[in-house]
Parts: C-alpha cells; sequence; structure tokens
C-alpha cells in the first residue's frame, strides 16, 4: 500500500499544482482586467469632468448671450419709445404747418379778390417757404380743374355741369390738403362738378 499511497499523494500533489496554477493565472488575468478597469475608469472620470468644465464654460458663454439679448431688448425698446416720441413730435408741426398754410391759403384768396398787391406779397412768402417745404418732402394739394381722387381729396359740395369731360373734377379748393413723403396727412376740402342729366 505504501507505492500506492505515494501515486496517490503525487497525483493529488500534480492537481493541487494544476488547481494552484490555474487559480493563479486567473487571478493573473483578473488583475489585468481590473487594471484596465482601472484605466477605462480613470479615462471616463477625466472624460466626465471635461464635460462637466464644458458644459460650466458653455453654461457661462449661454449666461453673456442671454444678458446681451436683454441688454439689445432694452435698447431697443428704448428706441421704439424714442421713435414714438419723435414721430407725434412731427405730426404736431405737421399739424401747425397745415395749419399755417391754411391761414395763408384763406389770406390769399381774400387779397386775391380784395388786393391784388397784397396778394403778390403772400405768394413772395409763399415761395420762398417752398424750397424747406419740398426739400421735407412736403406737397400742397390745392390744385383746381383735375380729377376727383378720394385719397386726396374730400368732396363737401357738388356743383352742377352739363359738359361731360368737367364730370368729377375739382371745382374749387376751399382749404389744401397735404402729402407728407408720400403719405396724405390732411385732404383737402373741395368742391367738385357733377354731371347734369
Amino acid at each position: 500500500m505504501g507505492i500506492f499511497s505515494f501515486h496517490k499523494n503525487r497525483e493529488k500533489e500534480a492537481e493541487e499544482r494544476a488547481f494552484r496554477q490555474k487559480t493563479e493565472e486567473c487571478l493573473a488575468a483578473l488583475a489585468e482586467e481590473m487594471k484596465q478597469g482601472r484605466a477605462v475608469l480613470e479615462k471616463l472620470s477625466q472624460d466626465v469632468r471635461q464635460a462637466g468644465s464644458d458644459v460650466r464654460r458653455h453654461d457661462m458663454a449661454l449666461e453673456d448671450c442671454l444678458e446681451a439679448l436683454e441688454e439689445q431688448q432694452e435698447e431697443e425698446s428704448q428706441s421704439r419709445k424714442q421713435i414714438r416720441k419723435l414721430e407725434a413730435e412731427q405730426e404736431k408741426l405737421l399739424k401747425l404747418l397745415a395749419v399755417y398754410q391754411e391761414q395763408l391759403w384763406g389770406m390769399k384768396r381774400y387779397a386775391g379778390q380784395k388786393d391784388p398787391a397784397w396778394l403778390s406779397q403772400l405768394e413772395l412768402m409763399e415761395k420762398a417757404a417752398g424750397g424747406s417745404r419740398q426739400s421735407c418732402g412736403i406737397v400742397w394739394i390745392e390744385e383746381a380743374g383735375v380729377q376727383v381722387d378720394y385719397e386726396l381729396h374730400e368732396v363737401i359740395e357738388a356743383r352742377a355741369v352739363s359738359q361731360e369731360q368737367m364730370d368729377m373734377r375739382v371745382a374749387e379748393v376751399y382749404s389744401p390738403g397735404m402729402i407728407c413723403r408720400g403719405t396724405v396727412k390732411k385732404k383737402a376740402r373741395v368742391a367738385a362738378y357733377r354731371l347734369e342729366k
């Protein structure tokens, strides 16, 4: 039984050696995998830190953009208020100019009937202001004999006429109208011919 037992011990030792070797190989492989896992984990940590840094940087840039946008919107709001204020002031000045023109128009009509010398003086005054008025883009609607245009004329009197070519023409201007930069600010008040049938 001595030899048998010796042989059995050898087999057992060989099995244990093989088991130990296999275990050591598994442990070495596991250690290598853990080392690679730590390297991947470290790389992942660096990527996460970099992504966090990028997000913070983009966050700050976005906040700067939003602040700039708010400032721009505030400036635009102030500009719109200023434009509305200037437009309101322009409308007041145009109304004042229309009143002066209407008064001058009335004085010219009166002077034309009563005092021709005074009429020429008024026409000189009107001519002197004409260049400045035209450079501002202001045109008077004051012509008689033209076709009635309801965008330019407010017909307040109809006069019967028998000639067909005179139908719907301005017979007389009672007060002039005004166009400023292509926009009618005040219609001319006129009498118009209407064909009698």
